[in-house]
Protein backbone atom coordinates (compact mmCIF):
# COMPACT_ATOMS: atom_id res chain seq x y z
CA UNK A 1 0.00 0.00 0.00
CA UNK A 2 3.02 2.12 0.90
CA UNK A 3 3.74 2.50 -3.13
CA UNK A 4 -0.08 3.66 -3.73
CA UNK A 5 0.43 6.94 -6.07
CA UNK A 6 -1.21 10.08 -4.36
CA UNK A 7 -4.35 11.45 -6.71
CA UNK A 8 -2.55 14.00 -8.93
CA UNK A 9 -2.58 15.57 -12.31
CA UNK A 10 -1.56 12.42 -14.72
CA UNK A 11 -0.06 15.29 -17.05
CA UNK A 12 3.44 14.69 -17.98
CA UNK A 13 6.12 17.61 -16.54
CA UNK A 14 9.27 17.23 -18.47
CA UNK A 15 12.39 17.54 -16.26
CA UNK A 16 13.28 20.79 -17.19
CA UNK A 17 10.13 22.54 -15.68
CA UNK A 18 11.94 22.65 -12.39
CA UNK A 19 13.91 25.04 -11.42
CA UNK A 20 17.65 24.66 -9.34
CA UNK A 21 15.49 26.16 -6.50
CA UNK A 22 13.25 23.25 -6.12
CA UNK A 23 16.18 21.49 -5.50
CA UNK A 24 16.08 19.35 -2.16
CA UNK A 25 18.80 19.77 0.79
CA UNK A 26 21.83 18.67 0.54
CA UNK A 27 22.41 15.05 2.01
CA UNK A 28 25.67 14.42 3.12
CA UNK A 29 25.69 10.44 2.95
CA UNK A 30 23.90 7.54 2.14
CA UNK A 31 22.98 6.99 5.83
CA UNK A 32 21.43 10.10 6.58
CA UNK A 33 19.84 10.50 3.12
CA UNK A 34 16.87 8.43 4.04
CA UNK A 35 16.76 10.64 7.49
CA UNK A 36 16.81 14.09 6.47
CA UNK A 37 14.51 13.49 2.94
CA UNK A 38 11.24 11.47 3.09
CA UNK A 39 11.54 9.35 0.58
CA UNK A 40 8.48 9.86 -2.06
CA UNK A 41 7.05 7.63 -4.89
CA UNK A 42 6.15 7.82 -8.46
CA UNK A 43 4.09 5.58 -10.23
CA UNK A 44 4.72 5.02 -14.19
CA UNK A 45 2.22 2.78 -16.07
CA UNK A 46 2.46 1.14 -19.47
CA UNK A 47 0.31 -1.77 -21.53
CA UNK A 48 3.29 -3.92 -20.41
CA UNK A 49 4.56 -2.87 -16.80
CA UNK A 50 3.47 -0.59 -13.95
CA UNK A 51 7.04 0.99 -11.98
CA UNK A 52 7.21 2.46 -9.32
CA UNK A 53 10.13 4.24 -8.63
CA UNK A 54 11.79 6.20 -5.68
CA UNK A 55 13.00 9.57 -4.82
CA UNK A 56 15.88 8.56 -3.00
CA UNK A 57 18.50 7.79 -5.91
CA UNK A 58 15.68 7.35 -8.57
CA UNK A 59 15.82 3.64 -8.54
CA UNK A 60 12.75 0.91 -9.17
CA UNK A 61 11.16 -0.09 -5.41
CA UNK A 62 8.62 -1.75 -7.53
CA UNK A 63 8.65 -3.29 -11.52
CA UNK A 64 5.44 -5.45 -12.16
CA UNK A 65 4.55 -7.32 -15.76
CA UNK A 66 1.28 -7.28 -16.61
CA UNK A 67 1.71 -9.94 -19.00
CA UNK A 68 2.95 -12.91 -16.84
CA UNK A 69 1.30 -13.39 -13.86
CA UNK A 70 2.87 -14.86 -10.33
CA UNK A 71 0.24 -17.98 -10.66
CA UNK A 72 -1.87 -19.92 -13.39
CA UNK A 73 -4.78 -18.24 -11.34
CA UNK A 74 -7.06 -15.79 -12.94
CA UNK A 75 -6.83 -13.49 -10.10
CA UNK A 76 -3.33 -13.44 -9.61
CA UNK A 77 -0.95 -10.45 -9.70
CA UNK A 78 1.64 -10.18 -12.15
CA UNK A 79 5.15 -10.70 -11.72
CA UNK A 80 7.01 -8.01 -9.60
CA UNK A 81 10.69 -7.82 -11.00
CA UNK A 82 11.30 -5.61 -8.04
CA UNK A 83 11.26 -8.87 -5.25
CA UNK A 84 14.18 -10.61 -6.87
CA UNK A 85 15.73 -8.86 -9.92
CA UNK A 86 15.31 -5.22 -8.80
CA UNK A 87 16.46 -5.03 -5.60
CA UNK A 88 17.75 -2.58 -3.01
CA UNK A 89 16.35 0.52 -5.35
CA UNK A 90 17.92 -0.49 -8.76
CA UNK A 91 18.56 2.18 -10.82
CA UNK A 92 19.19 4.49 -8.20
CA UNK A 93 21.72 7.50 -9.04
CA UNK A 94 24.94 7.18 -6.38
CA UNK A 95 27.60 9.98 -6.61
CA UNK A 96 31.17 8.69 -5.33
CA UNK A 97 33.68 12.02 -4.59
CA UNK A 98 37.16 11.06 -2.76
CA UNK A 99 36.01 7.33 -2.34
CA UNK A 100 33.24 8.49 -0.15
CA UNK A 101 29.67 7.13 -2.15
CA UNK A 102 25.74 9.10 -1.61
CA UNK A 103 22.87 8.09 -2.57
CA UNK A 104 21.14 11.69 -4.29
CA UNK A 105 17.71 12.86 -2.92
CA UNK A 106 15.98 13.64 -5.97
CA UNK A 107 12.20 15.79 -6.69
CA UNK A 108 10.44 14.47 -9.29
CA UNK A 109 8.57 16.27 -12.24
CA UNK A 110 5.44 14.26 -11.78
CA UNK A 111 3.66 11.75 -9.21
CA UNK A 112 2.16 9.39 -11.89
CA UNK A 113 2.68 8.89 -15.47
CA UNK A 114 0.56 6.94 -17.61
CA UNK A 115 1.68 5.85 -20.94
CA UNK A 116 -0.38 4.45 -23.71
CA UNK A 117 0.76 1.86 -26.22
CA UNK A 118 1.98 4.10 -29.33
CA UNK A 119 3.14 6.97 -26.92
CA UNK A 120 6.47 8.21 -25.27
CA UNK A 121 6.73 9.75 -21.49
CA UNK A 122 9.20 11.73 -19.57
CA UNK A 123 10.03 11.52 -16.01
CA UNK A 124 12.44 14.08 -14.93
CA UNK A 125 14.63 13.92 -11.52
CA UNK A 126 16.84 16.74 -10.57
CA UNK A 127 18.69 16.55 -7.32
CA UNK A 128 21.78 18.17 -5.31
CA UNK A 129 24.51 15.88 -3.72
CA UNK A 130 26.23 17.40 -0.42
CA UNK A 131 29.02 18.56 -2.48
CA UNK A 132 27.19 20.88 -4.18
CA UNK A 133 26.73 19.18 -7.24
CA UNK A 134 23.18 19.10 -9.30
CA UNK A 135 22.30 15.84 -10.71
CA UNK A 136 19.75 15.32 -13.33
CA UNK A 137 17.90 12.24 -14.13
CA UNK A 138 15.47 11.66 -17.10
CA UNK A 139 13.21 8.64 -17.99
CA UNK A 140 11.65 8.19 -21.55
CA UNK A 141 9.27 5.59 -21.13
CA UNK A 142 7.57 4.12 -24.50
CA UNK A 143 4.34 2.17 -24.43
CA UNK A 144 5.28 -0.39 -26.81
CA UNK A 145 8.17 -1.87 -25.09
CA UNK A 146 10.27 -2.56 -22.36
CA UNK A 147 13.29 -0.26 -23.08
CA UNK A 148 14.01 2.85 -20.96
CA UNK A 149 16.20 5.20 -21.89
CA UNK A 150 17.98 7.44 -19.53
CA UNK A 151 20.07 10.68 -19.61
CA UNK A 152 21.83 11.57 -16.32
CA UNK A 153 23.62 14.81 -16.21
CA UNK A 154 26.19 16.25 -13.54
CA UNK A 155 26.74 20.36 -13.36
CA UNK A 156 28.93 21.77 -11.03
CA UNK A 157 27.57 25.79 -10.43
CA UNK A 158 30.72 27.05 -8.38
CA UNK A 159 33.72 24.35 -7.69
CA UNK A 160 35.69 22.07 -9.63
CA UNK A 161 34.16 18.77 -9.10
CA UNK A 162 35.91 15.10 -10.10
CA UNK A 163 34.17 11.73 -8.53
CA UNK A 164 32.13 9.56 -10.70
CA UNK A 165 28.12 8.48 -11.05
CA UNK A 166 27.19 5.46 -10.86
CA UNK A 167 23.88 3.63 -11.71
CA UNK A 168 23.56 0.31 -10.19
CA UNK A 169 21.24 -2.86 -9.65
CA UNK A 170 20.90 -5.32 -7.29
CA UNK A 171 19.06 -8.46 -7.01
CA UNK A 172 18.59 -11.44 -4.23
CA UNK A 173 19.58 -14.27 -6.92
CA UNK A 174 23.05 -16.06 -7.60
CA UNK A 175 24.48 -19.29 -8.93
CA UNK A 176 21.96 -21.69 -10.66
CA UNK A 177 18.18 -22.47 -9.69
CA UNK A 178 16.41 -25.56 -8.54
CA UNK A 179 15.92 -26.34 -12.71
CA UNK A 180 19.50 -25.74 -13.15
CA UNK A 181 19.81 -22.22 -14.97
CA UNK A 182 21.70 -19.39 -13.87
CA UNK A 183 20.99 -16.88 -12.12
CA UNK A 184 22.74 -13.71 -11.20
CA UNK A 185 25.21 -11.19 -13.33
CA UNK A 186 25.70 -11.57 -17.05
CA UNK A 187 27.98 -9.43 -19.13
CA UNK A 188 27.37 -9.07 -23.24
CA UNK A 189 30.77 -8.02 -24.80
CA UNK A 190 31.80 -7.70 -28.48
CA UNK A 191 32.79 -11.31 -28.76
CA UNK A 192 30.58 -13.47 -26.31
CA UNK A 193 28.43 -13.48 -23.13
CA UNK A 194 29.96 -14.07 -19.83
CA UNK A 195 27.94 -15.48 -16.79
CA UNK A 196 29.27 -14.57 -13.07
CA UNK A 197 28.47 -18.00 -10.82
CA UNK A 198 29.20 -17.65 -6.71
CA UNK A 199 32.94 -18.71 -7.42
CA UNK A 200 33.94 -15.10 -9.08
CA UNK A 201 32.82 -12.90 -6.29
CA UNK A 202 33.69 -9.76 -8.29
CA UNK A 203 34.08 -8.55 -12.41
CA UNK A 204 35.37 -5.42 -13.56
CA UNK A 205 36.03 -4.04 -17.20
CA UNK A 206 36.46 -0.74 -18.91
CA UNK A 207 35.62 1.11 -21.79
CA UNK A 208 33.58 -1.31 -24.37
CA UNK A 209 30.66 -3.48 -23.03
CA UNK A 210 27.36 -3.97 -24.54
CA UNK A 211 24.74 -4.50 -21.96
CA UNK A 212 25.08 -5.66 -18.64
CA UNK A 213 22.99 -6.84 -15.54
CA UNK A 214 21.24 -9.42 -13.72
CA UNK A 215 19.32 -12.79 -14.87
CA UNK A 216 16.96 -15.68 -14.27
CA UNK A 217 15.47 -18.36 -15.98
CA UNK A 218 12.66 -16.32 -17.37
CA UNK A 219 13.23 -12.94 -16.99
CA UNK A 220 16.02 -10.22 -16.97
CA UNK A 221 17.23 -6.70 -16.35
CA UNK A 222 20.05 -4.79 -17.91
CA UNK A 223 21.91 -1.25 -18.60
CA UNK A 224 22.88 -0.64 -22.04
CA UNK A 225 25.25 2.23 -22.69
CA UNK A 226 25.24 4.11 -25.47
CA UNK A 227 27.38 3.78 -28.24
CA UNK A 228 30.67 5.90 -27.30
CA UNK A 229 30.10 6.29 -23.54
CA UNK A 230 33.43 6.16 -21.58
CA UNK A 231 32.35 3.49 -18.46
CA UNK A 232 33.52 1.38 -16.07
CA UNK A 233 31.86 -1.74 -15.28
CA UNK A 234 31.33 -3.46 -11.81
CA UNK A 235 29.52 -7.09 -11.48
CA UNK A 236 29.39 -9.11 -8.28
CA UNK A 237 28.08 -11.53 -6.08
CA UNK A 238 28.83 -11.45 -2.44
CA UNK A 239 26.79 -14.23 -1.59
CA UNK A 240 24.82 -17.44 -2.96
CA UNK A 241 21.74 -15.35 -2.48
CA UNK A 242 22.81 -11.89 -3.75
CA UNK A 243 23.85 -10.51 -7.13
CA UNK A 244 24.98 -6.62 -8.45
CA UNK A 245 25.72 -5.24 -11.55
CA UNK A 246 26.76 -1.23 -12.39
CA UNK A 247 28.17 1.32 -14.51
CA UNK A 248 30.81 4.20 -13.65
CA UNK A 249 30.31 7.21 -15.51
CA UNK A 250 33.43 9.26 -14.69
CA UNK A 251 33.66 13.09 -14.38
CA UNK A 252 36.41 16.06 -14.00
CA UNK A 253 34.50 18.85 -13.85
CA UNK A 254 35.57 22.91 -13.64
CA UNK A 255 33.17 25.36 -11.97
CA UNK A 256 30.46 26.10 -14.62
CA UNK A 257 31.51 22.87 -16.27
CA UNK A 258 28.68 19.92 -16.40
CA UNK A 259 28.92 15.83 -17.51
CA UNK A 260 26.04 14.02 -19.70
CA UNK A 261 25.71 10.46 -20.65
CA UNK A 262 23.03 8.34 -22.21
CA UNK A 263 22.16 4.70 -21.59
CA UNK A 264 19.46 2.35 -21.57
CA UNK A 265 17.73 -0.39 -19.35
CA UNK A 266 15.78 -3.01 -20.68
CA UNK A 267 13.53 -5.27 -17.67
CA UNK A 268 11.37 -7.91 -18.53
CA UNK A 269 10.69 -11.36 -19.84
CA UNK A 270 12.92 -13.90 -22.26
CA UNK A 271 10.66 -14.00 -25.05
CA UNK A 272 13.06 -14.80 -28.24
CA UNK A 273 11.15 -13.10 -30.60
CA UNK A 274 10.62 -10.00 -28.92
CA UNK A 275 14.43 -9.85 -28.22
CA UNK A 276 15.31 -10.37 -31.81
CA UNK A 277 13.51 -7.19 -32.41
CA UNK A 278 15.63 -4.79 -30.61
CA UNK A 279 18.68 -5.90 -32.33
CA UNK A 280 21.11 -5.71 -29.14
CA UNK A 281 22.08 -9.53 -28.44
CA UNK A 282 19.42 -9.69 -25.83
CA UNK A 283 18.54 -12.87 -27.38
CA UNK A 284 21.72 -14.60 -26.44
CA UNK A 285 20.61 -14.75 -22.86
CA UNK A 286 18.21 -17.76 -22.55
CA UNK A 287 20.00 -20.61 -22.23
CA UNK A 288 19.32 -23.68 -25.03
CA UNK A 289 22.35 -25.34 -24.13
CA UNK A 290 25.04 -26.90 -26.07
CA UNK A 291 22.76 -27.05 -29.35
CA UNK A 292 21.43 -23.46 -29.28
CA UNK A 293 22.34 -23.70 -33.06
CA UNK A 294 19.20 -25.91 -33.47
CA UNK A 295 17.45 -24.96 -30.62
CA UNK A 296 16.96 -21.45 -31.89
CA UNK A 297 15.32 -22.31 -35.27
CA UNK A 298 13.05 -24.89 -33.46
CA UNK A 299 11.95 -22.17 -31.47
CA UNK A 300 11.22 -19.47 -33.94
CA UNK A 301 8.83 -22.41 -35.85
CA UNK A 302 7.13 -23.56 -32.61
CA UNK A 303 6.10 -19.82 -32.20
CA UNK A 304 5.12 -19.18 -36.12
CA UNK A 305 2.61 -22.47 -35.28
CA UNK A 306 1.49 -20.81 -32.10
CA UNK A 307 0.45 -18.04 -33.80
CA UNK A 308 -1.82 -20.37 -36.36
CA UNK A 309 -3.05 -22.62 -34.21
CA UNK A 310 -3.16 -20.69 -30.84
CA UNK A 311 -2.12 -23.72 -28.70
CA UNK A 312 1.09 -24.41 -27.87
CA UNK A 313 0.52 -28.09 -26.86
CA UNK A 314 -0.72 -28.66 -30.74
CA UNK A 315 3.00 -26.76 -31.99
CA UNK A 316 4.81 -28.95 -30.17
CA UNK A 317 2.57 -31.80 -31.31
CA UNK A 318 3.17 -30.56 -35.29
CA UNK A 319 7.07 -29.86 -35.02
CA UNK A 320 7.58 -33.12 -33.63
CA UNK A 321 5.89 -34.95 -36.69
CA UNK A 322 7.80 -32.74 -38.65
CA UNK A 323 11.11 -33.23 -37.62
CA UNK A 324 9.45 -37.79 -37.52
CA UNK A 325 9.22 -37.16 -40.85
CA UNK A 326 12.40 -35.40 -41.90
CA UNK A 327 14.10 -38.30 -40.11
CA UNK A 328 12.16 -41.05 -41.60
CA UNK A 329 14.90 -41.95 -44.53
CA UNK A 330 16.99 -42.39 -41.82
CA UNK A 331 14.83 -43.90 -39.16
CA UNK A 332 13.48 -46.64 -42.22
CA UNK A 333 17.18 -47.40 -42.84
CA UNK A 334 18.13 -48.33 -39.65
CA UNK A 335 15.30 -50.67 -39.05
CA UNK A 336 16.20 -52.25 -42.58
CA UNK A 337 20.02 -53.00 -40.81
CA UNK A 338 18.41 -53.69 -37.86
CA UNK A 339 16.42 -56.28 -39.67
CA UNK A 340 19.22 -57.56 -41.48
CA UNK A 341 21.02 -58.43 -38.68
CA UNK A 342 18.13 -60.40 -36.73
CA UNK A 343 18.52 -62.54 -40.13
CA UNK A 344 22.08 -63.59 -39.39
CA UNK A 345 21.89 -63.73 -35.77
CA UNK A 346 22.22 -67.56 -35.94
CA UNK A 347 25.04 -67.10 -38.35
CA UNK A 348 27.00 -64.64 -35.78
CA UNK A 349 26.04 -67.04 -32.92
CA UNK A 350 27.78 -70.00 -34.62
CA UNK A 351 30.85 -68.09 -34.81
CA UNK A 352 31.47 -66.84 -32.17
CA UNK A 353 31.14 -69.81 -30.31
CA UNK A 354 33.41 -71.58 -33.14
CA UNK A 355 36.32 -68.87 -32.35
CA UNK A 356 35.40 -68.10 -28.76
CA UNK A 357 39.46 -68.96 -28.30
CA UNK A 358 40.79 -66.86 -31.25
CA UNK A 359 39.80 -62.88 -31.78
CA UNK A 360 41.78 -62.57 -34.77
CA UNK A 361 39.91 -64.94 -36.75
CA UNK A 362 36.56 -64.14 -34.68
CA UNK A 363 36.84 -61.07 -36.38
CA UNK A 364 37.86 -61.69 -40.38
CA UNK A 365 34.71 -64.28 -39.94
CA UNK A 366 32.77 -61.55 -38.79
CA UNK A 367 33.34 -59.03 -41.61
CA UNK A 368 32.78 -61.66 -44.30
CA UNK A 369 29.96 -62.47 -43.03
CA UNK A 370 28.58 -58.70 -42.98
CA UNK A 371 30.30 -58.26 -46.31
CA UNK A 372 28.32 -61.61 -47.52
CA UNK A 373 25.02 -59.90 -46.72
CA UNK A 374 25.85 -56.59 -47.31
CA UNK A 375 25.26 -55.26 -43.70
CA UNK A 376 27.15 -52.17 -41.70
CA UNK A 377 26.94 -53.31 -38.04
CA UNK A 378 26.40 -49.96 -36.86
CA UNK A 379 24.11 -48.75 -39.22
CA UNK A 380 20.67 -49.12 -37.29
CA UNK A 381 22.62 -47.36 -33.98
CA UNK A 382 23.82 -44.42 -36.39
CA UNK A 383 20.64 -42.69 -37.19
CA UNK A 384 19.68 -42.78 -33.79
CA UNK A 385 22.88 -41.17 -32.63
CA UNK A 386 22.33 -38.78 -35.36
CA UNK A 387 18.98 -37.64 -33.90
CA UNK A 388 19.95 -37.25 -30.04
CA UNK A 389 21.36 -33.62 -30.31
CA UNK A 390 17.79 -32.31 -32.51
CA UNK A 391 15.34 -34.04 -29.81
CA UNK A 392 17.86 -32.79 -26.83
CA UNK A 393 17.86 -29.61 -28.67
CA UNK A 394 13.96 -29.15 -28.48
CA UNK A 395 13.47 -30.47 -24.87
CA UNK A 396 16.01 -27.37 -24.06
CA UNK A 397 13.35 -25.29 -26.18
CA UNK A 398 10.10 -26.81 -24.52
CA UNK A 399 12.19 -26.72 -20.46
CA UNK A 400 13.47 -23.10 -21.26
CA UNK A 401 11.10 -21.21 -23.31
CA UNK A 402 8.67 -18.34 -21.35
CA UNK A 403 6.46 -19.04 -24.35
CA UNK A 404 5.26 -21.95 -22.53
CA UNK A 405 5.63 -20.56 -19.03
CA UNK A 406 1.24 -20.96 -18.00
CA UNK A 407 0.58 -21.55 -21.27
CA UNK A 408 -2.40 -24.88 -21.59
CA UNK A 409 -3.18 -27.72 -23.26
CA UNK A 410 -6.13 -29.50 -22.71
CA UNK A 411 -8.25 -31.10 -20.06
CA UNK A 412 -5.67 -31.43 -17.27
CA UNK A 413 -2.67 -29.76 -18.70
CA UNK A 414 -3.20 -26.16 -17.58
CA UNK A 415 0.93 -25.47 -17.81
CA UNK A 416 2.95 -26.73 -19.91
CA UNK A 417 6.23 -25.93 -18.53
CA UNK A 418 5.13 -27.61 -15.39
CA UNK A 419 5.01 -31.53 -15.25
CA UNK A 420 1.79 -33.67 -15.63
CA UNK A 421 0.27 -33.63 -12.22
CA UNK A 422 -1.71 -37.28 -12.68
CA UNK A 423 1.80 -38.41 -15.13
CA UNK A 424 -1.36 -39.76 -16.83
CA UNK A 425 0.92 -38.58 -20.46
CA UNK A 426 4.06 -40.25 -19.23
CA UNK A 427 2.36 -43.79 -18.79
CA UNK A 428 0.69 -42.73 -22.58
CA UNK A 429 4.03 -42.38 -23.36
CA UNK A 430 4.93 -45.82 -22.29
CA UNK A 431 1.76 -47.66 -23.18
CA UNK A 432 2.68 -46.65 -26.59
CA UNK A 433 6.29 -47.30 -26.85
CA UNK A 434 5.23 -51.05 -25.98
CA UNK A 435 3.14 -51.14 -28.49
CA UNK A 436 4.96 -49.87 -31.15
Amino acid sequence: SKFKPKPAAKKKVPAKAIAHEAVPAATPSVKTAAQLVKEEYVTVETPLYRAVFSTLGGGVKRFELKKYKVQKDAGSKGVDLGAALLRDNSFKTIIEKDGVQEIVAFKPSAEYLSVSENDTAELGFIGRASNGLIVTKTYVFTGSGYFIDTVLKVESLKAAAKGKAIAALAASVAGKDATGYHTGPVIKTKDKLLRQDVKEPEKTGQGPVEWLGIEDKYFFSVIVPKTGTDVNWRTGVPSATSSKASIELPFDLKAGESAAWAYAAFTGPKEYDLLLKYKAGFEEVIEFGWFSFMAKPMLVVLNFFERYLKNYGLAIIVLTVIIKVIFYPLTNYGMKSMKEMQKVQPQLAAIKERYKDDKEKLNKELMELYKKYKINPVSGCLPMLIKVPVFLALYEVLYVAIELRHAPFFLWIVDLSAKDPYYVSPLIMGATMFIQ
